[in-house]
């Protein structure tokens, strides 16, 4: 892919790296095939392809970013299913992570998706603090409707993937669960 990058913004090392990645880049499209977004809703802009060019642009001409290039940076899950089959050995990694922190940088998230965003960083690492909000979420699931109807439609969403009847799964104790031996299946021991 061609770019248009002034020395001055190739001085730094994380731009340069970006255009490095961004050329080569050939757009053949390989890459739309094995991406959930892409296939999910079948618009190009979550697509790799379709990320790269808003990714280009932002970096290019030195643009904040915009709410649609949040929306579609957000989207993509960076499981990195398509650098399996890109053909060209694109680093995609490397550039949606470059984009994600120029979006941190440059973007001020509306107020809700700002205390969404951090209640999730302080919950799920936590196992305690998951478990009570689980437990939290199985209650509140009938009311998923009325925090939708309330604009509160990303919590409304969590609410509906809370599981009614979770099977308890123990704490990780020493000599826990993870550590018990299963016998291979199919296989006589030798």
């Amino acid at each position: 892919m061609q770019t248009l990058f002034t020395l001055a913004q190739l001085a730094d090392p994380q731009v340069a790296e970006s255009e490095r990645i961004l050329r080569a880049c050939v757009h053949c499209g390989f890459c739309t095939a094995t991406c959930p977004t892409y296939v999910l809703d079948g618009d190009e802009l979550d697509s790799p392809r379709g990320r790269i060019y808003l990714i280009k642009d932002m970096l290019e001409f030195d643009r904040p970013a915009s709410p649609e290039v949040v929306k579609h940076i957000d989207r993509c899950l960076s499981c990195l299913a398509c650098m399996t089959t890109c053909p060209s050995g694109v680093h995609y990694m490397h550039l949606v992570d470059h984009a994600r922190a120029r979006i941190e940088a440059t973007y001020v998230r509306p107020l809700r998706d700002r205390w969404l965003r951090a209640t999730l960083a302080r919950v799920l690492p936590d196992d305690g603090l998951l478990r009570w909000a689980l437990r939290l979420a199985r209650l509140a699931r009938p009311f998923a409707g009325l925090f939708a109807a309330c604009g509160l439609k990303p919590v409304a969403a969590m609410l509906r993937l809370a599981r009614l009847g979770c099977r308890h799964v123990p704490a990780p104790r020493g000599g826990g669960w993870w550590r018990r031996k299963a016998p291979a299946a199919g296989g006589s021991p030798s």
